[in-house]
């Protein structure tokens, strides 16, 4: 019978998953590839790339900048399977060109002779809402790219506070604030 979340196998995993960030984070592309199985039947979906073999990955790997990395796990779920297999499942929050995004990865991990390795991942962005920023300039007609974004936030913020000002003013409901424009008359 299949043993499930066995303790121990549970916190070797998770020894591995925190190997895995620390070099994630750290952009250490050496225990990255460690990490992974040395192997053509590896398998490496990424959010702009499938990557097919530990050639590719190695690939990748190497001519990958160190941007847009950092990233907070706001969940982890690691399930083991028997001894010798095991899923690293997460949620985190990683900011994009100033943007908060909301991804997903699963790694599926087994226990070859030389430890564990990473056999197939996967990584996604989630495309979430558009922020009030990006409705606002798509309502707007305002092109919003990431040369522009800080701009376009500033101006909003002031018109945010002159509104803000404005709806302060003590005006009483009596009060008629214009006089009624009638043409013709």
């Amino acid at each position: 019978m299949l043993t499930v979340n066995n303790e121990a196998i549970v916190a070797e995993l998770m020894d591995r998953h925190t190997v895995y960030e620390k070099a994630l984070m750290d952009n250490d592309v050496a225990t990255l590839e460690a990490l992974f199985w040395d192997s053509p039947h590896s398998i490496r979906y990424g959010v702009t790339e499938n990557l097919h073999g530990a050639d590719e990955i190695r690939a990748f790997r190497q001519g990958r900048p160190n941007i847009n990395i950092a990233r907070t796990i706001s969940r982890l779920d690691i399930l083991a399977l028997g001894d010798s297999a095991g899923i690293v499942n997460l949620e985190f929050v990683r900011q994009v060109d100033g943007v908060e995004k909301l991804g997903r990865q699963t790694q599926f991990g087994f226990r070859f002779p030389e430890g564990w390795r990473i056999a197939s991942a996967h990584v996604s962005l989630l495309p979430g809402p558009p922020s009030y920023l990006e409705a606002a300039a798509a309502q707007i007609g305002i092109p919003l790219n990431a040369a522009n974004r800080a701009a376009v936030s500033d101006d909003l913020n002031r018109i945010g506070a002159i509104a803000k000002f404005l709806m302060e003013f003590p005006l009483p409901q009596e009060a008629e604030a214009a006089a009624v424009f009638n043409p013709g008359f």
